[in-house]
């Protein structure tokens, strides 16, 4: 039996590179947004707010993805936050122009005014 050594190169080669793609995982930079809408806040409002926040992803660039929503935890520890939304960055420099953006600007300037509460916490994770 004649054994093809290219053809064995070639194969362990490609299982090499497939084995080290998918173990390198690139740090991105995670944007938490939690908050509690006031009583008074309709519940077409609440959702009018939401939506023009999940809408700065293709507002401003740099976002990789945006997804949350309303708490839905059974352990009791929300301290009375009801939302959740993690915006994900492709760098820090990306969440820096983020910040100041127009667009983000003027969305905190429209919803925060609804809100009794908020928190906002960073962390670096992998993609």
């Amino acid at each position: 039996m004649k054994l093809n050594y290219s053809l064995i190169a070639a194969t362990l080669l490609f299982s090499l590179t497939i084995i080290s793609c998918s173990e390198s995982k690139k740090p991105v930079l995670r944007h938490v947004v939690a908050f509690t809408f006031k009583q008074e806040i309709t519940p077409e409002r609440q959702e009018q707010a939401i939506k023009d926040f999940m809408a700065l992803k293709d507002q401003v660039p740099g976002i990789i993805s945006f997804e949350g929503g309303k708490d839905v935890s059974v352990e009791g520890f929300t301290k009375d936050l009801t939302h959740c939304f993690t915006v994900t960055f492709k760098d820090k420099e990306s969440r820096d122009n983020y910040i100041p953006h127009p667009a983000h600007l003027a969305l905190v300037d429209k919803n925060k005014p609804l809100m009794t509460d908020l928190l906002v916490l960073d962390y670096w994770g992998e993609e």
